[in-house]
């Protein structure tokens, strides 16, 4: 390294775990103070931001000691503030801590995700009909856990897993919205992101409602009249809301 880039390096290894590495010689000690606490708090606040409930769930003092491990002892691959949430998740992985938390962790930066995706949402109010294209609306995650993440509180902090299905997606006034969701519907929505994913866009069109539904009845076994009441109705509810996107 020339001097400069070793000097770099001491100075942002000291930032990171102080207790590990020294401060470059001729540094003050108060400056050095001053810098410490400013990238800290930095990652504080962008990591904090997107996990409230985790942090009221861990308590303050916990999440500060588990955001100081984060800083030093994951390598992010990304130097975007908004994207550090994400390199938390990842370091959370392989971190001893419940995985309740972990899940809870990950349903709360869905919202972040969601919030902050690219994607124009196009839908059209209308009754739905049998040959209308259906897509998932192109926002939206489909999430699965092993607890119920959007019941999870301080007071309210799990005792055993509870399988939960949740689709989280932003509507055309750009908010974000969660629907909980029985593994009926579920299923029916991974059909659609399936068909969505393995088709060409310009080919969208092809997968109809009646199309979908056939497909649905034909992966649980059951006739099509069985299913096709059922799956009108909860189809043209997720278009009421937006949570599906149709076109004729």
């Amino acid at each position: 390294m020339l001097d400069f880039q070793a000097y770099q390096a001491e100075f942002t290894a000291h930032l990171r775990n102080p207790a590990a590495h020294k401060k470059p010689k001729n540094v003050p000690d108060a400056r050095m103070v001053v810098y410490r606490e400013l990238v800290f708090n930095n990652f504080l606040g962008s990591v904090s931001a997107c996990f409230p409930v985790c942090i009221s769930v861990l308590g303050t003092q916990k999440w500060q000691r588990l955001v100081r491990d984060f800083m030093r002892q994951h390598a992010s691959t990304t130097p975007i503030f908004r994207e550090i949430p994400q390199q938390f998740l990842a370091f959370l992985t392989g971190q001893d801590c419940s995985d309740y938390l972990k899940q809870l962790a990950h349903y709360e930066w869905a919202e972040l995700e969601v919030a902050g995706s690219s994607a124009i949402v196009n839908t059209y109010k209308q009754a739905l009909q049998s040959d209308s294209s259906i897509r998932l609306n192109p926002t939206a995650l489909l999430l699965s856990y092993d607890y119920a993440v959007h019941q999870i509180s301080q007071k309210n902090k799990p005792k055993k897993p509870e399988p939960t299905f949740l689709l989280v997606f932003r509507n055309t006034d750009f908010e974000v919205k969660f629907i909980a969701l029985n593994l009926a519907t579920y299923a029916l929505l991974s059909l659609i992101q399936t068909q969505n994913l393995t088709v060409l866009p310009s080919k969208l069109q092809n997968l109809t409602v009646l199309k979908c539904l056939k497909l649905f009845a034909e992966q649980i076994g059951q006739p099509l009249a069985v299913i096709e009441p059922f799956g009108l109705e909860i189809l043209q509810d997720l278009a009421n809301q937006q949570a599906i996107c149709l076109s004729s």
